[in-house]
C-alpha cells in the first residue's frame, strides 16, 4: 500500500495525538516494509528517526505566512499536494477532520473524542467553527473512522447517523521511551528529582493539558482541605500547559486555596522527568469529566503509581479495576475522601500499584499499529 499521512500532529511539542501518530508510524516503518508512507508537514519536518527509513518519504507543504492557518492548510494546500500522488491507495489523518472536498483515494480519520460537539462550552468559539463544520461531513464520508475507546465510538453514533461498522476502536499504548527508562530506573533518579523541585512530603500528580474538563480546580480544593485538616505536607505536582476555557489562573487559585507553597506547576518537560514523577508519585490523579482515551493514567499504572480515576467517559476502559474510582469528580468531598483513603493506607497503595502494572500490560503500541494496518488492508 501507498499511504499518505497528515503529519501536522508530529510538529512542535507533542500532545497525546502526536505521540499516537509517531508511535504507529515508527512501528509501521520497522515492521511493515511492504508499504510506502508519505508524510506531509505544514511548518517543519519532524526529527523522528523513522523519517529516514527507506519506506518513508517526507514533504513540506508550505503556505504564505498571511494565511498559514491550520484549517486553510488542511483544506486547500494539503489536498493540492495529495492529488499529485497518482498511485496512492489511502489518505490517513489523526487530526479529527478530512479535507472538505473528497479525494480520489480511500480516506481514514482518527477521532479521539468529540468533546467540542458534546460540550462546546469548553471551547472558544473561534476554535469550534471549523471543527463543528467539518466533523459531520468527515464522519459521513470517511471510509474508516478510528477511535481509542468504545465510549467515543458510542458518542459519535449518538451525535451522527453513520454506519456502526466503519468505526473501529484501537486502544493506545505506553510510550517506548518509558519502556527503556524502566530498565534503568532507580531510587536515586527520584531522589534527585525531589531535590531539583524542592519537594518534601507526599506527591499527588496530574499530567496533561489543563482543560476545564480535567477538573483541576476541584483537585486543588481537595488538596487544600486535606492539608488544612491534617497538617500533612502534600505536594500537588501539575505537569501541563494551561489551555482552560473559560480561563482560570492556576497561580491565583493556588493562592486562594492556600496551597501556593505546595504547588509545583511545570508547564512542559521531557519524557524522562515525567517518567520519574510517575515513579515518585504517591497518587496519580485523573479526575476528568470527559476523555476520549487518556494515556496518562495508563502510563502512571505502568510506572506503579496508585491511580485515582473518575468513573466517567472512556476512563473505566483504560483503568479497569486497577484504580480507586470516583463517581462524581466534581464533588470535592468525594475526591478528598479518595485521596485521604489512598494516602493513609499502604496496603491499598500497594494493591493499586500492582493491579495497575498488570493492567498496563494489556496495552501496547505494537498492538495498536498492527490492528490499524490490518484495518487499512480491508480497503485495498
Amino acid at each position: 500500500m501507498e499511504i499518505l499521512i497528515n503529519g501536522r500532529n508530529l510538529e512542535g511539542k507533542r500532545t497525546g495525538v502526536g505521540r499516537y501518530l509517531a508511535n504507529i508510524i515508527r512501528i509501521w516503518s520497522e515492521k511493515y516494509h511492504e508499504n510506502n508512507y508519505k508524510i506531509f508537514f505544514k511548518d517543519e519536518i519532524s526529527s523522528d528517526p523513522f523519517i529516514n527509513a527507506s519506506n518513508v518519504e517526507s514533504t513540506l507543504v508550505s503556505t504564505p505566512k498571511s494565511i498559514n492557518i491550520g484549517p486553510i492548510w488542511e483544506n486547500i494546500f494539503l489536498p493540492n499536494a495529495l492529488r499529485k500522488n497518482k498511485t496512492a491507495d489511502l489518505y490517513f489523518t489523526s487530526n479529527y477532520t478530512l479535507p472538505v472536498f473528497p479525494q480520489r483515494f480511500k480516506e481514514i480519520v482518527t477521532i479521539f473524542d468529540i468533546s467540542y460537539i458534546a460540550h462546546p462550552e469548553w471551547f472558544p468559539k473561534r476554535n469550534l467553527a471549523a471543527l463543528k463544520m467539518l466533523t459531520g461531513p468527515t464522519v459521513n464520508r470517511a471510509d474508516i473512522i478510528l477511535t481509542g475507546s468504545e465510549a467515543t465510538k458510542n458518542e459519535i453514533l449518538k451525535y451522527y447517523d453513520v454506519d456502526n461498522s466503519k468505526i473501529f476502536v484501537t486502544n493506545l499504548g505506553v510510550e517506548e521511551e518509558f519502556l527503556k527508562l524502566d530498565l534503568k530506573s532507580d531510587d536515586e533518579a527520584v531522589h534527585k528529582l525531589k531535590l531539583k523541585h524542592n519537594i518534601k512530603g507526599k506527591i499527588v500528580l496530574f499530567v496533561g493539558l489543563i482543560m476545564n474538563r480535567r477538573n483541576v480546580p476541584v483537585l486543588m480544593e481537595s488538596i487544600s482541605n486535606i492539608i488544612q485538616k491534617t497538617g500533612e505536607e502534600i505536594n500537588l505536582v501539575i505537569i501541563g500547559k494551561n489551555h482552560s476555557y473559560p480561563f482560570f489562573d492556576i497561580d491565583e487559585m493556588a493562592e486562594r486555596y492556600g496551597i501556593k507553597n505546595y504547588l509545583r506547576w511545570i508547564q512542559y518537560t521531557d519524557d524522562e522527568e515525567v517518567f520519574n514523577f510517575y515513579k515518585a508519585a504517591d497518587i496519580f490523579m485523573c479526575s476528568s469529566l470527559y476523555e476520549g482515551f487518556n494515556i496518562t493514567p495508563l502510563e502512571a499504572m505502568f510506572c506503579g503509581a496508585p491511580v485515582i480515576c473518575s468513573n466517567m467517559s472512556s476512563l473505566p476502559e483504560v483503568v479497569g479495576d486497577a484504580a480507586y474510582m470516583i463517581d462524581d469528580p466534581r464533588d470535592p468531598i468525594e475526591m478528598e475522601k479518595a485521596i485521604t483513603d489512598v494516602l493513609s493506607d499502604e496496603d491499598l497503595q500497594s494493591k493499586l500499584s500492582e493491579r495497575g502494572k498488570e493492567r498496563a500490560k494489556i496495552f501496547s503500541w505494537d498492538r495498536c499499529a498492527q490492528e490499524t494496518i490490518d484495518i487499512f488492508r480491508t480497503l485495498t
